[in-house]
């Protein structure tokens, strides 16, 4: 985990899903593929709306870190 810029905590601050959803996110293509809410819950084996809750967090902590925006028709979210 190279999280820096408010690092440790912000880091801290995520649950374990948060944490293994940015995994997900850092490891797939969202920016050319459209973004798959079912998909993402069923790979993470979670419900979709903790899958919604986890984004937040993970937009509000890592603000720096995580983007998403719509493109062509669908979500696009990108993680460094």
């Amino acid at each position: 985990m190279n999280i820096l810029c408010h690092g440790r905590m912000a880091w801290e601050n995520l649950s374990e899903l948060d944490k293994r959803l940015y995994e997900y996110i850092k490891l797939n293509d969202f920016e050319n593929y459209k973004w798959s809410t079912p998909d993402a819950a069923k790979s993470l084996g979670a419900e979709e709306s903790e899958i919604y809750e986890s984004l937040a967090n993970l937009t509000k902590h890592l603000k720096d870190k995580v983007w998403i925006y719509y493109k062509d028709g669908g979500l696009r979210i990108a993680a460094e």
